[in-house]
């Protein structure tokens, strides 16, 4: 067992009262402010909390302030301000809080007086942060890179608010729809003693509560990190909620300890008893003489009076009582000391080496729907986070300028919100799913002022607009220079004079106002990566067909492919856009952290557009096969009586034949379960659930495929029509190693009453023997196989949601010893946000898209 204790990382605390406070005399933090135990007993650790959701059911600020409380009951400002008041009267008392970015709200809004009334309650051990993180993320649907992003900038304001007392030691992720292993291996690498979490499959719990398992050493990262990835890992025996007749907050109707004997109702011997019967419940599932019992539930707390008086008064009874002759010992605590005592007893725990997906709370309710849910805001957040990444960069030489970082602020600060595990998630309410795209939306405009700044700064202009040559760099890296009045940038395009740079962020419905309107400008195409990028293309919206020339940033003419977009495009709901083409532009090559310039003009001539592109647009007669192969070898044919793809093929260095896969891809949907969630065979379909009504999906393309063939120099696109409401492009770039899939879903139509689980499925010839692999938040890859867990017996319920699992970037079917063996035949497929997928077939790879359901 790994030595638990932390290093040094800082953190911060915030917390609030209503009467007039005086700074409480330092004693000491972290392990040395845990109270004392008692031996031979066995020693009950009540950590009073509030598990404080960044929006759900309402709006972060709505939480904050307690606004809308006819959704929900819940204000983390009066929740704060009554736990400081709390705390204050008695040092015994202890309190855990992990939304950093509640606290950053409410701590700047305290006068001097308070904000030293909490420093010292933090300084004494009485307040303590746990996680850290800016939210309580989501461990299946977000990057690893938010992920870090989300922690970093909690972990900071709570470093340099409060110092190294206000240093988490341990992980606190109790809400999460399950657990991934690469969260648990970036909480090792950041020093974190231990991992505590409240959700996992039931099943799963039951045998370890039978095994008395509920605690383990996590190996995170056994093949790459060892045991610098080991990460102590403990399931709280309830969830996070309280023991069942002891919740004491105003929401709850349990009774409180009435204990005068004078008065009718005492009931200290029948609360004492039922306490202890409870106890022994919860202390049969682990294997020391210590249990962690949380006190609180969501947004709990909010009257701290009613919950420590009646925990003051069980603390009393339950220490002074005989109890039958068992021994227990009631103390204020926190998970960290929880932890620091189980370290004591020496206790040998067994390794896990998987995850903890899928999570399924009963029978027919596997939580499997929200690794799609949202899959718009999904990509939102995604796009953004990359947004954010470069606005970082750009911002870098201007560190010291609190303008500055005061912009970069206002981007990162929302990102951190939506990493929430009701966010990024799907799995909000709309409104708040609003407010976070408009808080992102503010965000970018803020970003998009710093990296505006940072290309002119990085970029020298004449008296006349025009640009001039220039050997300033971005990090040591040459800016290529080019002259004129407009710009663009991809894959963010902004366009504008040289003080007026604009900024497309709808690319992903082809749509770019600037683009559109103007007749010449430059497009800035920034690396962020630190290797070369070769062979790259962007691609810029364009209202008309006519001739277009493209410059190089050495003045050489860019040879180019104008390519009609589908006409499905055209349809998206509020998308306004003039453009009906775009302009496919090869680049031979981008240096690392640098800026290419290249200049897009509308020309005259026709003998321009003769020579610089190629279009073709032809439909096939039906019953043909049609081939297509680029110049790396790479190739697919097509079934020209189904409009389906058929074979890909890849010619390798060491093979002179091409290698072939039979490969088909369609698009099909699951029906939705109706119910009304009163148990499990009423379980419906969801946001969170995927139930299925049945194992077989229903095509969507009831007849055979519409296509068109469209072929050029750079590209060559088939346009498929599967039905009025599912379209796709597939693309084959020359100089490629992918072929790319970009498919375009909904509306969904509901007027048949049925909810819809759409998904598409590439089927293939490879035998895979029920194995596949997954991503784990867009680094390692994790083996899964189907219908098996590997730390215990699975019985299945559900067939198709049992076997879904997260693929945030990437999902990989492989023939013989897996990934490391000599396999001929491996098929990858990376996505650009994360879903839901499995293989219900050998050789199949199934990605759930998008979903509709009407419960």
């Amino acid at each position: 067992m790994e030595n638990f204790h932390p290093p040094n990382i800082k953190l911060v605390i915030i917390v609030s009262y209503f009467l007039t406070l005086v700074p409480i005399s330092l004693t000491s933090c972290g392990y040395q402010s845990c109270p004392a135990v008692k031996d031979g007993f066995l020693n009950v650790h009540l950590v009073p909390h509030s598990h404080d959701d960044m929006g759900w059911l309402k709006t972060v600020d709505q939480y904050y302030y307690g606004a809308n409380n006819s959704i929900q009951m819940a204000s983390v400002q009066y929740i704060l301000d009554s736990v400081v008041e709390e705390l204050v009267k008695d040092p015994s008392r202890r309190f855990i809080y992990v939304e950093t970015g509640f606290f950053w709200r409410w701590w700047t809004n305290q006068d001097a007086q308070k904000q030293e009334v909490v420093k010292s309650l933090v300084e004494s051990g009485r307040l303590e942060f746990i996680n850290g993180g800016w939210s309580m993320n989501d461990e299946a649907t977000a990057h690893y890179n938010e992920i870090i992003d989300q922690m970093s900038l909690g972990l900071r304001f709570l470093n340099d608010t409060f110092g190294d007392c206000a240093r988490p030691k341990v992980a606190w992720q109790i809400d999460p729809f399950g657990h991934s292993r690469e969260q648990a291996s970036i909480f090792a690498q950041m020093g974190f003693d231990g991992l505590f979490f409240g959700r996992l499959d039931y099943q799963d719990k039951d045998n370890r509560k039978t095994k008395k398992n509920m605690e383990m050493i996590w190996s995170a990262s056994p093949k790459n990190l060892g045991k610098r990835s080991w990460l102590f890992t403990s399931v709280l025996y309830n969830g996070y909620n309280p023991p069942d007749g002891f919740c004491w907050d105003v929401n709850c109707n349990d009774d409180p300890i009435m204990d005068d004997p004078k008065l009718i109702g005492y009931n200290v011997k029948e609360e004492v008893k039922k306490f202890i019967n409870e106890t022994k419940t919860w202390a049969s599932a682990y294997n020391t003489n210590h249990v962690l019992m949380t006190m609180g539930s969501d947004f709990q707390f909010l009257a701290a009076r009613t919950w420590y008086k009646n925990l003051d008064k069980l603390i009393k009874y339950v220490n002074s009582d005989d109890g039958n002759g068992y021994k227990i010992n009631l103390l204020y605590s926190t998970p960290s000391c929880y932890l620091e005592e189980v370290y004591k007893t020496g206790l040998k725990l067994e390794m896990k080496r998987d995850d903890f997906f899928p999570y399924s709370s009963r029978s027919h309710s596997f939580w499997t729907g929200y690794f799609t849910s949202r899959p718009a805001l999904k990509y939102f957040i995604h796009q953004t986070n990359n947004f954010l990444q470069v606005c970082k960069h750009f911002g870098a030489n201007g560190a010291s300028n609190q303008s500055i970082l005061n912009k970069i602020f206002q981007l990162a600060e929302p990102m951190a919100v939506t990493q929430h595990h009701d966010a990024v998630s799907g799995t909000a309410k709309q409104h708040v799913t609003f407010d976070y795209a408009y808080r992102l939306s503010v965000g970018i405009k803020a970003c998009e002022e710093v990296i505006a700044n940072g290309i002119k700064n990085l970029i020298s202009w004449d008296n006349n607009g025009d640009q001039r040559e220039v050997e300033r760099t971005l990090f040591g890296s040459r800016i290529s220079p080019l002259a004129n009045s407009n710009e663009i940038r991809l894959p963010n395009l902004s366009i504008g004079s040289s003080n007026d740079i604009q900024f497309c962020h709808q690319l992903n419905i082809s749509s770019c106002t600037s683009s559109e309107s103007m007749k010449n400008f430059f497009i800035h195409i920034y690396n962020p990566l630190v290797k070369v990028l070769r062979k790259t293309f962007i691609r810029v919206p364009l209202p008309s067909s006519s001739a277009w020339k493209v410059i190089g940033p050495d003045g050489e003419t860019i040879p180019t492919q104008l390519v009609p977009l589908p006409e499905q495009v055209f349809s998206i709901p509020g998308r306004n856009s003039s453009a009906y083409f775009e302009l496919v532009i090869p680049l031979e090559e981008l240096q690392p952290l640098s800026i290419q310039t290249i200049q897009v003009s509308r020309e005259q001539r026709n003998e321009i557009f003769k020579t610089s592109h190629r279009f073709h647009s032809s439909n096939f007669r039906r019953g043909s096969e049609i081939k297509f192969t680029n110049n790396k070898g790479l190739g697919f044919t097509l079934d020209g009586e189904t409009g389906l793809i058929q074979t890909i093929s890849r010619l390798s260095p060491s093979n002179e034949v091409p290698v072939t896969v039979e490969l088909t891809q369609n698009f099909y949907y699951y029906i939705g379960m109706t119910g009304n969630n009163s148990g499990s065979d009423q379980q419906a379909s969801g946001a969170y659930i995927f139930r299925p009504n049945g194992s077989i999906p229903v095509p969507v393309a009831t007849k055979p495929v519409e296509y068109s063939v469209h072929r050029g120099d750079h590209v060559t696109e088939i346009h498929q029509k599967f039905s009025d409401w599912v379209s796709q492009v597939i693309r084959l770039y020359q100089d490629s190693d992918v072929i790319e899939f970009e498919y375009l879903i909904g509306p969904i139509p509901i007027e048949d009453g049925i909810g819809k689980e759409i998904v598409t499925k590439y089927s293939s010839d490879l035998v895979t023997r029920g194995i596949f692999y997954t991503d784990s938040n867009g680094r390692e890859i994790l083996k899964r196989e189907r219908n098996v867990r590997p730390t215990w017996q699975y019985q299945m319920y559900e067939p198709v949601s049992g076997n879904y699992y997260p693929v945030n970037s990437r999902m990989i079917l492989t023939e013989g010893n897996g990934l490391n063996g000599d396999s001929e035949k491996t098929l990858v497929l990376l996505n650009d946000r994360t879903q839901g997928g499995t293989s219900m077939n050998d050789g199949e790879m199934e990605l759930m898209v998008n979903l509709l359901n009407l419960n």
